[in-house]
């Protein structure tokens, strides 16, 4: 069969049910869809799926098997896309937002998830346990839309109406989001990191453009900074910038950012108050991008948007605040030297002693280590630890991040646990411990094993037996 109708092949709803798009997912009876432009790659996963007594592979004119459950495509994409109809029936009428960025990307996501109200799904770096049960793949920051649409169209999910995604690089640049349109999408920020996959900051750049061109997107957002303006200059969509400039689309009047948030903003020529509970680096710039999307996507009215204003909170790992004594505790997220800088610089005036504990995980990005480590020497002191060594020498990772560091006020510790607990012993009067790097993470990679571990749950067992 060359080409392909999937309503030719009459699924049941059980059939549908076992729709998978990974070998990795494939069981007894089920029906796979899939592609490679690997051949040798393609027959593999298919072969794989023909021992686990697979039902149906659907695939493309690039497979050799000519096994009688495999059927070949010529128009196979036209196909795959409309598998999704058969996975979530209304997914084209439901509207999306991209959120794409170095950092901020979960926190404004998650605040944007609250102001547009109860109808409505956050899909994120957080968000790995509701996949659990749709595939055995690894959790992606940015999941597959086939994987997205299968969750959408269970019977607990069909009552969201506004999906919001984080729409990584990776996913971008490998067009996994083909077959959906964004209402409003929106830009944080950019600075190194992923350069084990994309080289450098103008390819990692060019796949976050991707999310802002007329295929993707009808509008978006963004932060006046460099890549922001950047990201305004290469698109043509129609655009919306957050800044303390008199020309801006949401204009910043006045902003305080510790211990609580205030914010007066003008936009469309009205001028708003906002008091928030939320804190932390930048949050301030989270929030009014999650604001400003939720008002150009007119879904809601202003007013409603402000009413659900008061059931904003941080999501786990980004800036976790725990009271020890005299003293705070910060879990955070930031493992990047731009996120790493940030958060230092904004603990720094309220405290008279702050000790930042880090690390990096192995087999990525190399160049960013030093870079990390440069900047961390913002704080008074630092503790260099493990983050997911995964199949690298922790020493060596550690080696690296010491390239950037002053040695006279760094530590090595290499055991997570050991290095908290002796960070947390270091504290005295009004200091400040930064745990970076893994914020809500319940366990550690190493050695191709998932340790369990989580930097707040340890923390708070660690100090319970202090005070």
């Amino acid at each position: 069969m060359s080409e392909l109708n999937l309503s030719e092949l009459k699924f049941t709803e059980i059939d549908i049910k076992n729709f998978v798009n990974s070998s990795l997912d494939v069981e007894e009876g089920s029906v796979l869809f899939i592609n490679h432009e690997d051949k040798d790659k393609l027959n593999k996963y298919v072969d794989e799926s023909l021992k686990k007594k697979v039902k149906l592979v659907i695939t493309s004119l690039n497979c050799s098997s000519n096994d009688d459950k495999v059927i070949k495509a010529k128009n196979y994409s036209e196909v795959f896309l409309d598998s999704y109809n058969y996975l979530c029936n209304d997914y084209e009428s439901k509207k999306y937002f991209g959120i794409t960025g170095t950092n901020g990307k979960t926190t404004t996501g998650a605040y944007l998830k609250e102001l547009l109200g109860p109808e409505s799904l956050f899909i994120g770096t957080n968000e790995d346990e509701l996949f659990s049960e749709i595939t055995n793949e690894k959790h992606l920051t940015s999941p597959k839309l086939f994987n997205i649409l299968k969750l959408l169209g269970k019977s607990d999910f069909k009552k969201y109406n506004n999906i919001i995604l984080e729409a990584s690089s990776h996913a971008l640049d490998q067009d996994r989001f083909n077959g959906i349109r964004f209402n409003t999408s929106g830009f944080t920020n950019l600075s190194q990191d992923h350069f084990d996959y994309h080289t450098n900051i103008e390819n990692y750049f060019n796949s976050k453009l991707k999310l802002f061109s007329n295929q993707l997107s009808d509008k978006y957002v963004y932060i006046d900074n460099e890549w922001g303006n950047k990201v305004a200059q290469n698109s043509s969509l129609p655009s919306f910038k957050i800044s303390s400039d008199t020309q801006a689309d949401l204009q910043i009047l006045e902003k305080k950012t510790f211990p609580k948030t205030s914010l007066k903003i003008e936009i469309n020529k009205k001028i708003y108050d906002f008091e928030l509970d939320i804190v932390g680096p930048n949050f301030y710039q989270n929030f009014l991008l999650a604001f400003s999307m939720a008002y150009y996507s007119k879904i809601k009215n202003v007013d409603q948007i402000i009413e659900n204003i008061s059931n904003l909170k941080n999501p786990k790992g980004r800036f976790d605040l725990i009271n020890f004594k005299t003293n705070k505790i910060i879990v955070d997220y930031a493992h990047t030297p731009e996120s790493i800088s940030q958060v230092i610089k904004y603990v720094n005036p309220y405290f008279s002693k702050v000790v930042v504990l880090f690390g990096a995980g192995g087999n990525r990005d190399k160049e960013k280590r030093k870079l990390m480590g440069t900047a961390s020497q913002l704080a008074d002191s630092v503790i260099v630890t493990n983050d997911n060594p995964r199949n690298e020498d922790p020493i060596q990772i550690s080696n690296d991040i010491l390239k950037g560091c002053d040695l006279s006020k760094t530590n090595v510790i290499l055991d997570r646990k050991e290095a908290i607990t002796s960070a947390i012993n270091e504290l005295k009067e009004n200091s400040v411990l930064l745990v970076l790097g893994k914020g809500h993470e319940m366990y550690q990679e190493i050695n191709n094993s998932h340790v369990p571990f989580n930097d707040n749950d340890f923390i708070n067992e660690t100090i319970g037996g202090l005070i």
